[in-house]
């Protein structure tokens, strides 16, 4: 309940951060309830439509959002109640994991470390999906060790998983290999055992990719390709890892350093447990249970990895190993350290047990604090679309006053829907002139209007370079954007809204947007 109260507490107005991805989330619920489809309330330029099906995100998401929503609530505090509730459903799952083989004091002790890491709770800060998933996860996981048996129960929540998030096939994948090698039955019985745990995710994968490989959108099922250029994701990966081992430090040589000390310290820790609960030694303080934990921890994190690293390298070459992608792992890898030191503690000699309790609690009270931070700033100026550069935005404001009826094209799309409650189709994302020439005559025969802010946005065309090269005319400026027009029923208005600050480029989160 705690925790549940923290989230609560960290998304009141004007919270919950409102992410891109949350728009399509949102948006799909809102349509689902509406129309008994999820639709996400934006679409390439040259659609007859201005909404295009849910394809690059799974429906398990926007369905959650959907049942509040059908019941009188508005989506964003639909979305809020779902992070809360499975920040409730997280904690009492971890305390529950660690606890069983090793003591409340070390399951709470778990919820409170991975409750107090950056990553990890700034994903309950916003709409997106990584609560959930990672509640359903921890689920998964419970079941794996302490209900091993209950084949339809592993079944039915590995394919909610999967259908939260698609890194989410790690769960099925790894429920399948757990059951399949249980050593405690033979060989026939394991792959019965096992085909009964994939059957449901397999068919639920298969229609909905079915379904959206039928759908002409964009966001359609990708073509699979080989993609390179590992080298920017293997250093995002290092900084997001660096800043979770060696929080509030300055990013640099001595951050990376210390994490890598820390990295090799906590694996020594946990390949030890693992390494002591199937062998021999030390029995007196063996604690029954803490080698499953081990194991079904690992085999998930080893299946989610390999799910990430296979989408990297075959589905997307822009998928960032940040924060919100690594916020699962982080909080497989706490369970695994925390159930390691909790299993070794009786066998430590005081000074040991002096030395990892003062790091701890060092290590601790720096992230808390980045986290502390985090939820101060999303409650006072708001988390991504939901800060208060948004929230005011002169351009959005005279968008609401001004261009009823006119169809929108914007480099920000979300910000129109969650601030003007218009839906804008995307710019092109391509300076060919076939697409130039394209847009240009769309935008004459609709009497569209471009919305283009300040924030340069890395998945369109520059809209100064669209104005110029198609010969668009400026209808008002604000401090941060413009609105640009084909036609020439579109005069320049005078009575622009008030200036206010442009949005900003130095908040939390601020770069996320871009993912």
């Amino acid at each position: 309940m705690i925790a549940a109260a923290l989230v609560f507490l960290s998304t009141s107005s004007p919270g919950p951060g409102l992410d891109p991805d949350s728009m399509a989330y949102m948006g799909a619920a809102t349509s689902l309830v509406r129309s008994g489809r999820m639709r996400v309330p934006t679409a390439e330029w040259d659609r007859t439509d201005s909404t295009s099906a849910l394809s690059l995100w799974p429906p398990g998401f926007p369905a959650a959002i959907a049942v509040p929503v059908f019941l009188g609530a508005s989506p964003v505090q639909s979305a809020r109640w779902i992070n809360v509730a499975a920040a409730a459903v997280t904690a009492a799952t971890i305390v529950l994991l660690i606890s069983g083989p090793l003591g409340i004091f070390a399951g709470v002790a778990g919820a409170v470390v991975i409750f107090a890491t950056q990553a990890v709770f700034d994903t309950y800060l916003s709409v997106l999906s990584e609560p959930l998933f990672i509640a359903l996860m921890l689920l998964l996981l419970f079941v794996m060790v302490y209900a091993r048996d209950r084949l339809i129960l592993l079944s039915v929540i590995a394919t909610a998983t999967v259908m939260v998030r698609y890194a989410g096939a790690s769960a099925p994948a790894a429920a399948v290999i757990w059951t399949l090698f249980d050593s405690q039955r033979d060989f026939r019985a394991r792959v019965r055992r096992a085909t009964t745990v994939a059957f449901l995710p397999f068919i639920a994968l298969t229609l909905w990719f079915a379904r959206t490989a039928m759908v002409p959108d964009r966001h359609a099922t990708p073509k699979l390709r080989v993609y390179g250029g590992w080298s920017d994701t293997i250093v995002q990966a290092r900084d997001t890892l660096a800043e979770w081992l060696a929080p509030l430090l300055s990013d640099g040589t001595l951050q990376r350093a210390l994490a890598l000390v820390l990295t090799v310290a906590l694996a020594a820790f946990v390949i030890m447990a693992a390494s002591d609960t199937s062998g021999n030694r030390l029995r007196q303080l063996r604690v029954g249970g803490v080698s499953a934990l081990l194991g079904a921890t690992s085999l998930l994190g080893a299946c989610y990895v390999a799910v990430i690293v296979a989408s990297r390298a075959f589905v997307g070459g822009t998928i960032p190993f940040d924060w919100r992608i690594l916020a699962p792992l982080i909080v497989l890898v706490e369970i695994e350290v925390v159930a390691a030191i909790g299993y070794w503690w009786r066998a430590y000699h005081l000074p040991v047990r002096v030395a990892i309790a003062a790091v701890a609690l060092v290590w601790l009270g720096a992230t808390a604090t980045a986290t502390v931070n985090d939820a101060v700033y999303a409650t006072t100026e708001g988390s991504d679309f939901a800060n208060t550069s948004w929230r005011d935005s002169p351009l959005t404001a005279w968008v609401r006053a001004n261009a009823a009826g006119r169809p929108l094209y914007s480099n920000w799309p979300p910000a129109l829907y969650f601030h003007a409650n218009r839906i804008a189709r995307e710019l092109p994302d391509s300076a060919d002139p076939g697409d130039m020439s394209g847009f240009a005559e769309r935008i004459r025969a609709d009497h569209g209007y471009v919305v283009a802010f300040n924030e340069r946005s890395p998945d369109f065309v520059a809209p100064e370079t669209l104005a110029r090269d198609i010969g668009l005319h400026q209808v008002v400026r604000t401090s941060d954007g413009a609105v640009w027009a084909a036609d020439t029923t579109a005069r320049p208005d005078s009575t622009a809204a008030p200036a206010a600050t442009s949005p900003a480029t130095d908040r939390p989160g601020a770069a996320r947007l871009q993912h």
